[in-house]
């Protein structure tokens, strides 16, 4: 995973404006096999995040091998995007 510079900034004022300290990554199934789901939340003591660009992530296995294409970005429009190299467009 990637979050690049401008994505963290956003990233952290959203973390603090919702008093959490984490970005959670899970896999949900959809109608075109898993995608990755982000959410935000506070990290136990027995949690061991990755910290990618200075932003704790908390992830299993198997959302760890789906993260490995992702980059968090920030678009033209000034949004924040997930972007997934790995992600057929258009599979639904």
């Amino acid at each position: 995973m990637i979050i690049t510079d401008e994505a963290k900034v956003v990233l952290e004022e959203m973390l603090k404006e919702n008093g959490q300290d984490s970005l959670q990554a899970t896999l949900q199934q959809g109608c075109c096999g898993s995608s990755l789901y982000f959410t935000f939340t506070n990290k136990k003591a027995d949690d061991q995040p990755v910290i990618v660009n200075g932003i704790n992530v908390l992830m299993d296995g198997e959302a760890v091998l789906k993260t490995n294409t992702v980059t968090l970005k920030i678009n033209e429009e000034g949004k924040l995007v997930v972007e997934d190299t790995a992600q057929a467009s258009g599979c639904c």
